[in-house]
């Protein structure tokens, strides 16, 4: 089973809106991100996301290509500042492949535990609307692949 692990796209500043949903830049990027899964055939069994507009706004868009267009569903437990035991417990009974679209500190918490064990064992580089790609072995996550906005041509 494969976890995707996705920082939410830029978004706008708290002092111009306080929901904080998606800057042009985080639409520009969640979209191209959008394309390079497309291409990479990549499909999963469920899209999730924390409840907080700029990464329920990710999700949607990445959910339109991986999970056949269906809407994200809010999950419980992915909070900025949350522990990652409930995401590590629901990624590793789905049965299927996750993806989730959260917050940093977050995000970085969950790979390094997934990779390490500890939610402090390593630092990822993630960006707005970065995807990390873990993947569960016999008995072990191992780091499949990552991809960065800033790494992929316009659409």
């Amino acid at each position: 089973m494969k976890l995707y692990l996705v920082q939410h796209a830029d978004a706008v500043p708290k002092g111009t809106h306080p929901k904080r949903p998606l800057s042009e830049k985080g639409l520009a990027d969640a979209v191209k991100m959008a394309a390079f899964l497309f291409e990479a055939d990549i499909l999963v069994d469920e899209v999730a996301h924390s409840g907080k507009v700029r990464a329920e706004e990710t999700a949607n868009v990445l959910s339109k290509t991986v999970w056949l267009g269906k809407a994200a569903v809010e999950m419980e437990g992915i909070g900025p500042n949350d522990g990652t035991d409930h995401l590590l417990h629901s990624a590793e009974t789905a049965g299927g492949d996750l993806m989730v679209v959260g917050h940093m500190p977050f995000m970085a918490k969950m790979a390094a535990r997934c990779l390490t064990g500890s939610e402090g064992g390593l630092s990822v580089a993630f960006e707005p609307g970065a995807v990390v790609c873990l993947e569960r072995t016999e008995d072990r996550w191992v780091l499949n692949w990552m991809q960065r906005p800033s790494l992929l041509k316009n659409v």
